[in-house]
């Protein structure tokens, strides 16, 4: 299971319809590179319309971005930034980080010392989610002991 699947909950109606068809891996490249904007598929052989899905299949691969023109011919699409998703997976990655470091024996403290600059918060906002993570049962048993 992907990151992406595993908050799939929290993505907008549009991206479930999208990673149905080109899979989750592709759908969080398409997020990545073309999220927040609107994109237009093309139904012809216009030359910018070629141009934009060429774009496409660079990022998400020939496949995929024939599958979503084929779906999609003709119309406009925003493909949302699904920033609620994206942030819940960056928290998940460091929680998960955070474990790994501690199970490799160091200390939380230091652990969240060492992964704030790389995951781009502050100690704060670190402390947070792991409050938050272990009052809802996130982290394993074994690990509350560490905070």
């Amino acid at each position: 299971m992907t990151d992406l699947e595993k908050v799939e909950h929290l993505l907008p109606d549009t991206l479930r319809q999208i990673a149905v068809l080109i899979g989750y891996p592709a759908t969080l490249k398409l997020i990545d590179a073309f999220g927040g904007t609107t994109f237009t598929f093309v139904k012809g052989l216009h030359p910018a319309g070629l141009k934009r899905l060429e774009q496409l299949a660079c990022v998400v691969g020939r496949n995929a971005a024939d599958t979503l023109n084929a779906h999609f011919a003709g119309t406009e699409m925003y493909i949302p930034n699904a920033a609620a998703a994206m942030r819940e997976v960056r928290n998940q990655r460091f929680i998960h980080d955070i474990k790994t470091l501690s199970e490799q024996g160091l200390s939380t403290v230091k652990a969240v010392a060492k992964l704030c600059p790389e995951y781009g918060f502050s100690d704060r906002h670190a402390w947070d989610l792991l409050s938050r993570y272990k009052q809802s049962g996130i982290l394993a048993s074994e690990q509350q002991n560490l905070f």
